[in-house]
């Protein structure tokens, strides 16, 4: 039984939520509403399961500040996808993309 450390596993999801996006833009883009739908769903769930790890009392005001930003993200997909808005899922994968650099950079130096 293999064991993946945590760090690796955050920056699996942040690769689930962007790979999501970029599909669901993509489906939008297309006039594809079902797939649109389908995708961001999956992106909403996988920043929830990121906002639900947090921990506050842990975190500080880091995990605070993750968790302001991923009720944003959460709330930008949600309007983008209502809207049919490409632009705006990229703008959000673009977020987790940075996010995702800082947490490789973590991982480099622990």
């Amino acid at each position: 039984m293999s064991t993946t450390d945590p760090l690796e596993l955050v920056i699996l999801l942040y690769d689930g939520a962007i790979e999501s996006l970029e599909k669901a833009a993509v489906a939008a883009a297309g006039g594809q509403i079902a797939l649109k739908l389908r995708f961001a769903d999956k992106a909403i769930a996988i920043i929830d399961e990121l906002l639900n790890s947090l921990n506050p009392e842990v975190g500080g005001e880091v995990a605070e500040n993750l968790m302001n930003l991923y009720l944003y993200m959460m709330r930008e997909i949600t309007l983008a996808n209502a809207r049919n808005d490409a632009d705006r899922m990229q703008q959000v994968s673009s977020l987790l993309r940075q996010l995702r650099e800082s947490w490789v950079s973590i991982r480099g130096t622990a």
